[in-house]
């Protein structure tokens, strides 16, 4: 591996640049990505349908009776489910991402059995990080305590919909990087020896005062991912309302329409969150200057 030769230039960029850059590499790599990705989104995804699709069923219907139009209202309160499930896993949907981008900007081959393999040594890392404190799981359990004799169940779907996605968006917000310093710099969540960086030391090193940027680039990229999912939403709408003649949501909108359209605005915001991490290095640690001294190292010890 050659530090100093790299696939993507290393060097400070600003909020548009990189999301300009971002397209480039996903246009580059689309197979690719859409792969690593698809290794924990398609399980969760199904794991999420099977979870919350009795709203569309019987039983749902029996609970929206007293609205003018219940099924035009169970559909919507099946996508804030679904798009809710999908903000909170989308850090563990993408950790494979990333550890791929990781390997291919040093243009580093990174076979999937090699994927698998270093996933599976992380397993308790990322499964108790970003599926236990980060909510990517917890979320999925709490769905199933929702009353499904009720209309809305106030005490766990507000709980659900407001309380906790806005606690847990904030502060993925202020600490965006959590898959990037698992995934990539490898940190353990204890010591083993003395003086190795934990993953607390190095979320609260690396963000710590970057706080203010992080925050509007989350901001920025919430946006423009809200407008892409709009998009793509209105689309599939617009091109079955002219081939049907129905121009409402329907169950093809509620169980592959809007998923996929999550799931394509996903593949750009993890490469942009990936790029943001390499910056943010940039920025705080030098991290181009320090790649150009241990690349001239290895040569002088060759």
């Amino acid at each position: 591996m050659q530090l100093d030769r790299t696939e993507i230039v290393v060097r400070a960029r600003s909020g548009l640049e990189l999301f300009d850059l971002s397209l480039r590499v996903l246009k580059r790599h689309l197979g690719a990505i859409a792969l690593t990705s698809a290794l924990f989104g398609l399980p969760l995804l199904l794991l999420d349908l099977w979870t919350v699709n009795w709203r569309l069923g019987e039983q749902g219907l029996n609970t929206a009776a007293r609205y003018d139009q219940p099924t035009s209202t169970l559909g919507w309160r099946h996508a804030l489910h679904m798009i809710l499930l999908f903000s909170m896993q989308f850090p563990l949907i993408s950790l494979p991402t990333t550890i791929f981008l990781g390997s291919r900007i040093f243009y580093q081959p990174l076979p999937l059995k090699e994927l698998l393999r270093r996933l599976w040594t992380l397993a308790p890392r990322w499964l108790l990080v970003l599926g236990v404190f980060r909510w990517g799981l917890v979320v999925v359990a709490l769905e199933w305590m929702i009353d499904r004799n009720a209309d809305l169940d106030w005490l766990t779907e507000f709980f659900l919909i407001f309380v906790v996605s806005c606690v847990i968006l904030f502060a993925r917000a202020l600490y965006p990087f959590a898959p990037e310093i698992l995934g990539l710099e490898l940190c353990p969540l204890r010591a083993q020896q003395a003086g190795q960086i934990t993953y607390g030391s190095r979320r609260r090193g690396l963000h710590r005062y970057l706080t203010s940027e992080n925050f509007a680039r989350f901001i920025a990229t919430l946006f423009y991912g809200v407008l892409l999912v709009s998009m793509l939403v209105g689309i599939q709408l617009f091109a079955i309302g002219a081939s049907t003649g129905v121009w409402t949501w329907n169950y093809w909108m509620s169980t592959i329409g809007l998923p996929l359209s999550l799931w394509c605005v996903g593949l750009l915001l993890a490469v942009v969150r990936f790029l943001s991490y390499l910056d943010c290095r940039i920025r705080l640690e030098c991290w181009e200057l320090e790649l150009r001294i241990k690349a001239e190292a290895a040569r002088l010890e060759q």
